[in-house]
């Protein structure tokens, strides 16, 4: 019976191995938003490394598993984990309504002053510190309790302070 099944890829291979089993026959859906980043529009996959395809996995597991950019397909021991046909069109349908989404680019160099706008920490000044591997985190140094203490913040939370 065929049933939707979450296929974990290599990076920034998704579509790639959809592409793949599209020509073999094989329905997927890889979700995707459209991104604004420097001026810059694009469609980008709302999973990184992550796609869904429909298939029995009697017939299609032998062939499946070979597919070139495809790292496993997520499951618990050799069972390959079935995703509900609701689960699928509630993804369809939140990012069908789901607006572009816009990245700015923040420029705060190590030493900047900054206000923590949102989270556990909102109305916290902080000293900018770093940013981390991913994209969207910072270091900040917080003066908690007249120590200064290093916090992981969303990089879309600060604001520079005068």
């Amino acid at each position: 019976m065929e049933r939707w099944y979450a296929l974990y890829t290599k990076p920034h291979k998704e579509r790639h191995v959809s592409d793949i089993l599209e020509g073999k026959g094989f329905e997927t859906y890889l979700p995707t938003i459209q991104v604004r980043r420097n001026g810059r529009r694009r469609m980008e996959p709302f999973f990184s490394c992550y796609l869904f395809a429909r298939f029995d996995p009697e017939e299609a597991l032998p062939g499946l598993r070979w597919t070139p950019g495809l790292r496993r397909i997520v499951g618990f021991g050799d069972e390959p984990a079935a995703v509900p046909d609701g689960v699928i069109s509630l993804l369809r349908k939140r990012l069908d309504g789901m607006g572009e989404v816009v990245y700015r680019e923040h420029r705060f160099e190590p030493g900047d002053r900054v206000r923590i706008r949102s989270g556990p920490l909102r109305d916290f000044e902080a000293v900018f510190d770093g940013r981390l591997s991913s994209q969207d985190r910072a270091r900040v140094l917080v003066d908690f309790l007249g120590r200064w203490t290093p916090c992981e913040v969303g990089v879309d939370c600060l604001e520079r302070l005068g």
